[in-house]
């Protein structure tokens, strides 16, 4: 069974407003999702912390108590929610909302309010319908309305992961972003799993780190809690058809070896067929986390991950040399293609442990990607994060975090699109601090510094305010 708790990815496309060369294409066509959605509400899908494999290390229901000590808003709804659970439905609703503002720098000075509600269930498919043990189902829609600044300091800075989902700009709607059944398993002595269907990547990342919260609980910039902008050349979508295998850990409680497969082809804010989402390729990946303790009392986990992945999908060149001017037409690719990859290697470590409260701790994340300069716009990526939680004994759920990152585009890239216009390389500083008002509304400062593409772009200073009450 999968305890609920408060943890609400794709990449998200971008794109530069004068070329469309290895970026993703502008979004696809919204499609709408009918109001019986609602019924399907829920909270994460499976968090590999809280997976079967720790059943009998389930904390209480977040929907019991009163309300200064339960972590769902509107309680257990007359005992429903308890019902519901015991025949294996878990459903649960989260609002987040934010207001961003580039005040000095980047393309422009501009402010923004918009909004994000998460719709999620998780269905224990043993409870409800008696089939085989470990067989479940998760179903997570979104709903965005309201703008943000994404394009306003750049439109590769990334600084609001929260409204990437189901597509960034000024899309308003409702839909399925991930919907995906999942076995668990024994294999040769450890638990394993295997989930396939519609895979919502943000909440994909956050089940290998979930210190990332959905972009809703720690960092707002997606830079600064995971080596992201390389992949964008090869993952071209927010939500992508596929599925994956992979060992977890028994005492660590997380995905330990495994095997992804997916699509090309976004899938975030408008459903197509399974066939058409592979036509153009797949996306493979592989990855395996070294995992240890440290400490007196081997009270402190840490893991070094190694992460590698490559696409069949054919991507234009962008050497310089492949491509030609027309006159009215701008530059054009001569059909010489590449196919992308990347391998990105990751180092956390827990340490600060409070007697008695090991919630109360500080993490330390370093990670980076390398990729070839030909066909992706951005080759090189480093970023690290200090993040403490319970800083103060008085404030034991608050927690706080200072990152930077850096990102070296192609050189390829910046030489083919230098006629239209001049790129740099971008590194951003990010430090916030989130305040538990109660259990269920968390309310979080954050302020940015961030160096954009555009060479000519003054350094971006972007402060924001973001308010998450799950219900």
């Amino acid at each position: 069974m999968v305890t609920i708790k408060k943890r609400m990815v794709n990449a998200p496309a971008v794109w530069d407003r004068n070329m469309n060369m290895n970026c993703p294409s502008a979004m696809m066509r919204k499609l709408e999702v009918a109001l019986v959605v609602f019924a399907m509400m829920g909270l994460p899908s499976l968090s590999f912390a809280e997976s079967e494999t720790a059943a009998a290390d389930q904390p209480p229901a977040p929907w019991k108590g009163d309300i200064w000590t339960r972590e769902s808003l509107t309680g257990d709804w007359g005992g429903l929610r308890t019902d519901l659970h015991d025949h294996g439905i878990d459903i649960g609703l989260r609002q987040s909302h934010y207001g961003q503002w580039v005040s000095s720098g980047g393309v422009r000075k501009n402010g923004e309010y918009g909004a994000t509600i998460d719709y999620r269930s998780h269905i224990d498919l043993k409870k409800l319908f008696g089939s085989w043990e470990g067989l479940s189902l998760d179903i997570h829609a979104r709903t965005r309305y309201g703008q943000d600044v994404n394009a306003d300091a750049g439109d590769l800075v990334l600084q609001n992961t929260g409204l990437l989902m189901p597509a960034p700009g000024e899309y308003h709607g409702t839909d399925v972003t991930g919907l995906t059944l999942t076995q668990m398993f024994p294999f040769f002595g450890k638990p394993a799993m295997i989930n396939g269907g519609i895979l919502d990547v943000i909440d994909l990342v956050t089940g290998f780190f979930p210190n990332v919260g959905y972009g809703q609980e720690g960092f707002m910039n997606v830079n600064a809690q995971v080596s992201a902008l390389p992949w964008f050349g090869a993952v071209q979508g927010l939500s992508l058809y596929g599925g994956w295998v992979t060992t977890i850990n028994p005492e660590h409680k997380s995905p330990e070896t495994g095997f992804l497969v997916t699509g090309t082809e976004n899938e975030s804010n408008s459903l197509g067929s399974v066939s058409d989402a592979f036509d153009k390729g797949v996306w493979l990946a592989g990855f395996h986390r070294f995992f240890w303790k440290l400490g007196d009392k081997r009270d402190k986990p840490g893991y070094f991950m190694v992460f590698a992945a490559g696409s069949t999908r054919d991507q234009k060149s962008n050497e310089p040399h492949d491509h030609v001017i027309i006159p009215g037409r701008g530059i054009v690719n001569t059909n010489q293609s590449k196919k992308p990859w990347d391998v990105a290697l990751y180092v956390y470590q827990e340490f600060g442990h409070t007697a008695g409260n090991p919630d109360r701790k500080t993490t330390i994340t370093l990670g980076g990607t390398v990729g070839p300069g030909n066909p992706q716009f951005a080759q090189f990526n480093v970023f690290a994060n200090l993040e403490t939680f319970g800083l103060m004994k008085s404030r034991p759920h608050d927690r706080m975090g200072v990152a930077g990152w850096g990102n070296l585009l192609s050189d390829n890239f910046k030489n083919l699109v230098s006629p239209v216009i001049n790129l740099r390389d971008l590194w951003g500083v990010e430090v916030y601090y989130s305040v538990q008002i109660i259990p269920s509304v968390h309310l979080t400062a954050d302020l940015q510094f961030v160096q954009n593409e555009r060479d000519k772009d003054n350094i971006a200073v972007i402060p924001a305010v973001r308010l998450v009450t799950d219900f």
